[in-house]
């Protein structure tokens, strides 16, 4: 029995069988790739880490964005500056939490002795 027409994989390309002839057609095999998947788990652990922990986030967008696939390396530059904007909130988030714990007042804003 023969395969029905569709694209087949024939070496580093896919050819096309029009259920009687191999037609004349192909592509390369990473459109066909592309074409049936989105983003994968890299990408969507990279984002995540991208606020949870920006300096890994960072890396993980460098990597993301040299990955050969279109569909994937896209992602990267967003990765990179998401790691970067919430790697500033995080800094500011310290600063502010470190100055506070610092601040020896009252509610009236006079000096008091820390403790």
């Amino acid at each position: 029995m023969a395969a029905g027409p569709g694209w087949y994989p024939n070496g580093n390309v896919m050819r096309y069988w029009d259920g009687m002839e191999w037609g004349e057609q192909s592509r390369p095999m990473a459109a066909a790739d592309e074409q049936q998947s989105g983003p994968g788990a890299l990408v969507w652990v990279g984002y995540i880490l991208a606020v949870l922990m920006p300096l890994i986030g960072f890396i993980l967008g460098i990597v993301v964005a040299t990955r050969p696939s279109k569909a994937t390396s896209k992602h990267g530059v967003w990765i990179i500056v998401l790691s970067i904007v919430a790697f500033i909130v995080w800094l500011a988030i310290l600063i502010h939490s470190a100055q506070t714990a610092l601040n020896c007042t009252d509610q009236f804003g006079n000096a008091v002795a820390c403790s």
